[in-house]
Order: C-alpha cells, then sequence, then structure tokens
C-alpha cells in the first residue's frame, strides 16, 4: 500500500480547517474582544475595560438565566438519555414488529421545525382553550389547571418537558446505532454462556457503548446550556425572567437593548460554562474510570 506524504494529508483536511477556524474559532476571539467595548451596534466601540465583567456578576438577570439554564441541563441530561437508551434497546430487538415505524415516529420531532413546534406546544398550554387545560376538564380534573406558561414556578418546566420531547429521538437514534454496531458474535457468545437480557446489556452492550454515552452526556449538556429556540417563541424569558436562559438574555441584550458589548459578555460567560462541562465531564468519565 502506498504510503501518503504528510503534506498531501495536510492538504485535503485543510477546508476542514478553515471552516472551522471561520465558523467557531473567529466568532470566540470576537466575541471576547467585544465583551471589553460598551457598544450598541452603530456608534463607535467604547472601551470599558472589565466594567462589562463587573456588571455581569452584579446582575441579578444573569443569575437567575444561570440557574435557570443549569435546571434544563440537568433535567434533560437526567431524562433524555435514559429514556432515549430505554427505546433504543426495545427498538434493538428484533422480534419487535414496526421498527422501522416507531424509529420514524420517535425521531420526527427532531427534524421538525424549533419554530413550529413552539407555536403548537404555545397552542397547548394555553389556559384559555389549551388542550392541556381541555384534557384536565374532560377527564374531571379540573382543579388542576394551570396558566402554565403564565406562571411562573411553571413556565420553566412547561419549556424543558418541549425540550425534552423534542430531542429524545436523537439520542434513541444514536444508541441505536452503537447497539447495531456491536458485534453480532460478542452477542450470541454471551447468550450462549447463559446470559439474559438484563446481563447483557449490563456486563456487554452498556460497557461496548460506553464512549457513545460520554458523547451524548457532552452533547445534552452543551445544547441544553445554549438551547435559545422554544424559550424565545414560547415564553420570550416570562414571565419576570421566570424561564430567562443564558442564550435567550444574550440575544434580548445584542437586539433589543442594543448592548452588543455586554451581550458578548454574557456569551462569554456561557462559552466558559459550556468549556467547563466538556472537561468535566472528559475527566471524570475517562476510558480508565468506565473499565474501573
Amino acid at each position: 500500500m502506498k504510503k501518503i506524504h504528510p503534506a498531501v494529508r495536510c492538504l485535503f483536511i485543510l477546508p476542514a480547517v478553515l471552516w472551522f477556524f471561520a465558523a467557531v474559532i473567529v466568532p470566540v476571539l470576537m466575541a471576547v474582544y467585544y465583551s471589553f467595548f460598551s457598544w450598541d451596534g452603530m456608534t463607535a466601540k467604547v472601551f470599558i475595560r472589565f466594567d462589562n465583567y463587573r456588571e455581569l456578576f452584579k446582575d441579578p438577570v444573569v443569575w437567575k438565566s444561570l440557574t435557570n439554564s443549569l435546571k434544563m441541563a440537568f433535567w434533560c441530561v437526567l431524562l433524555q438519555l435514559p429514556i432515549g437508551m430505554a427505546f433504543s434497546v426495545i427498538l434493538f430487538n428484533r422480534k419487535l414488529k414496526g421498527r422501522g415505524f416507531f424509529r420514524t415516529v420517535y425521531f420526527l420531532p427532531v427534524v421538525l421545525s424549533s419554530s413550529m413546534i413552539g407555536i403548537l406546544w404555545g397552542q397547548i398550554y394555553d389556559p384559555n382553550f389549551g388542550l392541556l387545560n381541555g384534557l384536565l376538564e374532560a377527564v374531571g380534573l379540573k382543579q388542576l389547571q394551570q396558566i402554565w406558561l403564565g406562571d411562573m414556578k411553571l413556565a420553566l418546566g412547561c419549556i424543558i418537558a418541549v425540550v425534552v420531547w423534542q430531542f429524545i429521538g436523537n439520542y434513541i437514534l444514536i444508541y441505536y446505532t452503537a447497539l447495531h454496531n456491536i458485534s453480532e458474535d460478542v452477542l450470541e457468545s454471551a447468550r450462549l454462556d447463559g446470559a439474559g437480557v438484563l446481563k447483557l446489556f449490563r456486563y456487554i452492550e452498556l460497557p461496548l457503548m460506553w464512549p457513545v454515552i460520554r458523547l451524548t452526556l457532552i452533547l445534552a449538556t452543551v445544547n441544553s446550556l445554549k438551547y435559545f429556540d422554544l424559550v424565545y417563541i414560547m415564553s420570550n424569558g416570562g414571565p419576570n425572567h421566570a424561564s430567562e436562559v443564558l442564550a435567550s438574555y444574550v440575544v434580548k441584550n445584542a437586539f433589543n437593548s442594543m448592548r452588543i458589548g455586554y451581550a458578548n459578555t454574557v456569551a462569554v460567560l456561557l462559552l466558559v460554562l459550556g468549556i467547563f462541562f466538556i472537561v468535566l465531564y472528559n475527566k471524570i468519565l475517562a476510558p480508565s474510570s468506565a473499565s474501573d
């Protein structure tokens, strides 16, 4: 087999590297740069050193948004991954009829537009003519009817429920693919040795899927931290910032208040938070930890 020169390999990966640099590295560096300025996007920038960061730590909405973002990440990881794993194991059963149909149904919310999903669920949660309150009344539980998105205690939970529902199919597909890639010879040998369904999953499938589980844990956490679409469409961060997340607060500062510099400061906080969780997961979920 002819050996490929390293320069040729670098030439082939150069477009991807340039694209990554232009789409990721440059915007990150620009966000850090603009965070040191007071700027409305039109007039001249004013260098204010660390004033934006001082305001960041004193801003109560930032802390509320940070708490909400962490809550969303926690519940999305806690619900999406185990449920996704459970459904993937069920769908992997070759005796299950209609597996292709169920795979399509579960993945359908992922490919739907977030705008359409936000509007749909906004109508479902509507306190006056929404499906949810109507269903509660129909089954004799009218006392459980709520304002839902208008209630400070319920708004964030209602949005998290929709986010979990929307993206479970994504993790079902990832885990199903990981199960499918496990050698059938390994599984058959374990079955011949007397391993049941639970032991097969615990001692064979789960360890072999560990790299994929670690990846999905990072994806679920980071994607939840930067989630914006449904929050903006369904509640716009309200009522009284009860469902505000860091990403929606960035957009409000940038486009509503025209505080581009401060918006980038909040974005830098979101970036640091994402990097922190990636490093943390890679540290505590290293392959050596999994093998122990």
